[in-house]
């Protein structure tokens, strides 16, 4: 039986582009289910990178501080919980943090984005 999603996708994807495609988006949802509500204004943006046999969760922040810290945290063990018992349950999952800017510069800009901040006024000319 076709995949329900099937019908969303361009059809001249091959089947194994359609499994990459599928497994991303599961990856972002079940990413963006773990980090509601922990999303606060130091927290700039979220990419997911997938990778064989590994999650790599992108994270751009204004500042460490040991409350952006447990968020981040906080993200990864939610992740861990809703992947648990699925089809990525033994992919390791890791965190890398970006302090700057959402442009160019942040290795996740290459990957899914999840989550992109609104520049804020005056936060542009410090570089967040």
């Amino acid at each position: 039986m076709d995949h329900p999603a099937r019908q969303y996708y361009n059809p001249q994807l091959t089947a194994d582009e359609e499994r990459v495609l599928l497994r991303r988006n599961y990856l972002l949802n079940q990413t963006g289910q773990a980090a509601l509500g922990l999303i606060g204004p130091h927290l700039r943006g979220i990419a997911v990178e997938p990778r064989p046999d590994a999650i790599v969760v992108h994270f751009a922040i204004t500042a460490r501080t040991a409350e952006v810290e447990e968020d981040l945290d906080d993200i990864i063990f939610e992740l861990e919980v809703f992947l648990g018992g699925g089809p990525e349950q033994r992919s390791e999952i890791t965190a890398e943090v970006h302090v700057g800017r959402t442009d160019a510069t942040w290795p996740g800009r290459r990957h899914a984005l999840l989550y992109v901040a609104k520049p804020e006024a005056g936060r542009e000319a410090q570089g967040f």
